[in-house]
């Protein structure tokens, strides 16, 4: 049966720490990994972000250095997809949720993070940007924002080779350049169906959030969280950062049965005051300048 623990009352997150409570990674790993002393483990989820409760679940991120060094799982369930392995163990009555992430199966997600760089340093020779979504989007957020708990060293050299200090400015350019697309098809729909512009518009402003969430260096921003973390980071944001946030949650509720021309006007005019922020910071200023040449604001042209 699944118990409460102590994990969330402000205590140091270490290995030791969780051997205390009942979670021993000495017992947990040589189960799944052939050679444990090589791998890299962080603590993830709702601990490790500062938003634990004791009920919350123990989530292990394990680096892998090796495909040879994954064994089969002597207790727990394994999942699998084409990148990542995952186990589910009950220790001392505590859920304890591991993620394996092998480097031979991860190594494209690093070659998708390299062609990412020239937005920061040459956006005209971006070739593309990635869409980095679901498991990938996860390991590397993980990967960014884990507490290492064994192995430190090898966790900063997979951070290192994985770029994931350029992961906030992705998610900001990216989720910036989808409001424009999904502000288009929303106008679009217009003509045809009031509720699918409407739903439209609801994604536009959503992406909005997640990029201005990411300007501040929030990278966990999954839709059902949006809402939570928009307003957490309200309470910290400077006062631009916090007067962008409250407009698009503004806009969002609006969406459902306000005006849509007013609507669609005001997130035209927040993608606008959202590229003026940007444009504020050295290392999106570049991006930003070249990226808005290829977008035609419409509305405001509109009588």
């Amino acid at each position: 049966m699944k118990r409460a623990h102590q994990l969330s009352n402000g205590q140091p997150l270490t290995a030791e720490t969780l051997r205390a409570h009942g979670v021993d990674l000495d017992r947990i790993l040589p189960g799944l990994v052939s050679d444990p002393a090589s791998c890299g483990v962080l603590l993830t989820g709702s601990l490790a972000a500062g938003n634990g409760t004791p009920s919350s679940d123990v989530d292990l991120m394990v680096l892998v250095p090796h495909r040879t060094s994954l064994v089969t799982a002597r207790e727990g369930m394994r999942f699998k997809n084409s990148r990542f392995s995952e186990a589910l163990q009950y220790c001392d009555g505590i859920e304890v949720n591991i993620e394996l992430a092998e480097r031979g199966r991860v190594a494209e997600i690093m070659t998708w993070m390299t062609a990412i760089a020239p937005a920061l340093y040459k956006p005209s020779e971006l070739k593309f940007v990635p869409i980095i979504d679901g498991p990938e989007l996860r390991f590397l957020h993980r990967l960014r924002t884990g507490v290492p708990l064994l192995n430190p060293s090898l966790v900063a050299s997979w951070r290192d080779e994985f770029l994931v200090e350029l992961l906030p400015t992705y998610l900001t350019v990216r989720h910036f350049m989808e409001v424009h697309e999904y502000l288009e098809d929303a106008i679009s729909h217009r003509a045809t169906s009031e509720e699918s512009s409407r739903h439209v518009a609801r994604i536009a402003v959503e992406e909005a959030l997640v990029s201005i969430l990411a300007t501040l260096g929030v990278t966990s921003a999954s839709r059902k969280w949006l809402l939570i973390e928009s307003h957490k980071a309200m309470t910290t944001a400077g006062e631009v950062d916090r007067a962008l946030l409250a407009e698009g949650l503004s806009i969002l509720a609006d969406c459902a049965a306000g005006p849509l021309g007013d609507c669609l006007t005001r997130i035209e005019a927040l993608h606008q005051r959202m590229a003026a922020r940007m444009s504020a910071e050295p290392e999106l200023a570049r991006a930003v300048e070249f990226l808005q040449g290829s977008i035609t604001y419409v509305l405001e042209h509109q009588a």
